[in-house]
């Protein structure tokens, strides 16, 4: 309950009360322990003061020794002097009362003698507590003052007390020697203890200033870890990059203060950025279109860590933006992401001061947000394309396989059913001629059966799951030799009995070279198709090439998306969905290569 009651009353006391009280608590913490010395010294004068006089210390009346009643007079100062320290407000008074200690002390050596140098030691307790408070000029003086009264006792003693006491001139010496001890000692005293104040101050002052950083790199961390929560919050809850990117300027804005800041992104046109997000542009600057040339947005783009500019008028580039015409310094922060870069972070300030590293490490803690952000727009937009494209190949796949079928298996049945009409009226009407029209069903009936065989060997071939790619393409292969184009097909697939992939793999391999084989046939007019195989090291390297007419496929790829058929074209879509790539390379007149490079299964 005590407790209770102190903290209450320490609550409702002012501050400047509550440090006034620490300083008197301390100054008078001080006093105690100066009042503990001075009752120890008091104990030994009794024990020098009964040895001097001869005489016990106690009863003492108006017939003692001057010097035990000195002595009584000393205790009884040193009684007020100890109550004092709980009497409010006698502070000031107990700082001077080692005046009192050294004028006691000097009446003791006056009374008591000095030949044997007693009570000399006795001065430097009071100076030395006193010098300790004051200027080195105060102690000086108090010092002065010290040495004077043990002289002028002791020149007493002996001229008044001790008039046959013979002193020689060494006697004189080493009491000149002491005064200036006395004097001298108590200004040391505070001229060190000065400095060693001034030590303590400026550790203090070190420490607060150690103190205040940390106090200010906690706040910016706090601020950092508060904008990178809400970068990442705005990138949890939309999928629109464009908000991300403005919420990474607006709070790239509180930890690094800046005049100007615009995200720009590529525009999908060699050399070209747009503004995507801007924080404090002008209207002519936003979506702004601009060509990179050679200067420090070009070099920025080219290199994975930030730039600084320290000059902006110096930069084409940079000076084209209306809203950095006022600016001095800027930081320039590639977008980049899986070897990709997507476009830069350009934060600007008009000050004098540039970037500094941490200032630097915080844009580049937000801008990587902004990236994850484009990096999952990219994704989104190339899943969207790839379902486009998978849903377009399986309509086009099924339009051939319509095509096929009416073409192939359709029109053979067709002709089946018209020869059995025409052999049941022929048993009719001429039967002598049935066996050859029967011959002639048979032949139709296999060709026939070789055609939908041959068809669901290139859905489906079941030979590659069992006996590997190599067997699957001699088989499918061999049903082209004798065909009616006349061109030969020659594979050359060497040292593939240690090769394995996976299912995936293969089967991707296989439908890539089977539509290069059939396109080459059905458009390449050639007279030779070479597919070839080799292994190098965990790769697989594949090559369907021809030496037919070949065809311009810079015109081919700029009319793709109006032609509205991925062909051949979409190889290497498919190359890399089973970690590989695949490219095309055609001349008119120089025939077509296609080539395939797959992983091989560790």
């Amino acid at each position: 309950m005590k407790a209770t009651s102190s903290l209450e009353t320490n609550a409702g006391t002012p501050p400047e009360q509550l440090s006034s009280n620490t300083d008197r608590l301390r100054m008078l913490g001080g006093e105690r322990f100066y009042t503990l010395a001075r009752w120890m010294t008091i104990l030994l004068l009794f024990a020098v003061t009964q040895f001097l006089s001869g005489e016990p210390v106690w009863p003492v009346g108006v017939d003692s020794q001057p010097l035990l009643i000195v002595l009584w007079g000393y205790t009884a100062f040193s009684v007020l002097a100890t109550l004092a320290l709980f009497v409010p407000g006698m502070g000031n008074m107990l700082s001077f009362a080692y005046l009192i200690d050294i004028s006691f002390i000097s009446l003791m050596t006056f009374f008591g003698g000095e030949r044997v140098v007693i009570f000399f030691p006795l001065f430097l307790l009071p100076l030395i507590n006193a010098a300790i408070r004051q200027p080195p000029a105060v102690s000086l003086l108090s010092g002065i003052v010290a040495g004077v009264f043990y002289i002028a006792a002791f020149i007493g003693w002996r001229r008044l007390i001790a008039e046959d006491q013979v002193l020689t001139l060494l006697d004189y010496a080493a009491l000149a020697l002491r005064g200036l001890t006395l004097s001298f000692i108590p200004w040391l005293t505070s001229g060190l203890a000065e400095r060693w104040s001034e030590n303590n101050r400026r550790s203090v002052a070190l420490a607060q200033q150690q103190a205040d950083q940390a106090l200010n790199d906690a706040r910016a961390y706090r601020d950092q870890m508060r904008s990178l929560y809400e970068v990442a919050y705005a990138l949890s809850t939309t999928m629109d990059y464009r908000h991300v990117l403005e919420a990474a300027l607006r709070e790239s804005r509180k930890l690094v203060p800046y005049t100007s800041g615009l995200v720009l992104l590529s525009s999908g046109q060699p050399d070209e950025l747009y503004v995507a997000a801007g924080q404090s542009i002008s209207v002519t600057d936003q979506n702004r279109r601009i060509s990179v040339g050679r200067g420090e947005l070009a070099s920025a783009l080219r290199s994975p860590e930030p730039r600084v500019v320290a000059d902006v008028a110096q930069d084409p580039g940079l000076r084209s933006f209306e809203s950095l015409q006022v600016c001095r310094a800027a930081c320039l922060i590639p977008l980049r992401a899986s070897m990709r870069t997507y476009g830069l972070m350009v934060v600007a300030t008009d000050g004098n001061k540039t970037f500094s590293g941490e200032q630097i490490d915080m844009l580049t803690a937000l801008a990587n947000y902004a990236i994850i952000a484009l990096h999952n727009a990219q994704l989104i937009f190339d899943l969207k394309e790839e379902r486009n494209k998978l849903i377009s190949k399986e309509e086009e796949v099924r339009h051939q396989l319509a095509r096929d079928l009416h073409d192939g298996p359709a029109q053979s049945l067709a002709a089946i059913t018209m020869n059995l009409e025409f052999i049941r009226r022929l048993l009719e009407r001429d039967p002598s001629r049935v066996p050859e029209e029967l011959d002639k069903l048979s032949a139709l009936s296999k060709r026939t059966t070789y055609e939908v065989r041959t068809m669901l060997f290139e859905l489906r071939p079941l030979v590659l799951e069992t006996q590997g790619l190599k067997v699957t393409l001699e088989q499918y292969l061999e049903r082209f030799k004798n065909n009616n184009v006349g061109t030969e097909i020659l594979l050359e697939a060497d040292g593939m009995e240690d090769v394995h992939l996976d299912t995936k793999t293969e089967g991707t391999l296989f439908n890539i070279i089977q539509e290069a084989v059939n396109n080459a046939l059905k458009h390449a007019r050639a007279k030779h198709i070479w597919v070839r195989m080799r292994r190098e090291g965990n790769a697989l390297h594949a090559e369907v090439q021809d030496d037919g007419v070949g065809f311009d496929k810079a015109a081919v790829l700029r009319s793709y998306e109006k032609r509205g058929s991925f062909g051949l074209l979409n190889i290497d879509e498919r190359a890399r969905l089973v970690g590989g790539h695949a490219e095309m390379e055609s001349a008119p007149g120089k025939g077509t290569s296609v080539q395939i490079v797959v992983p091989i299964e560790s």
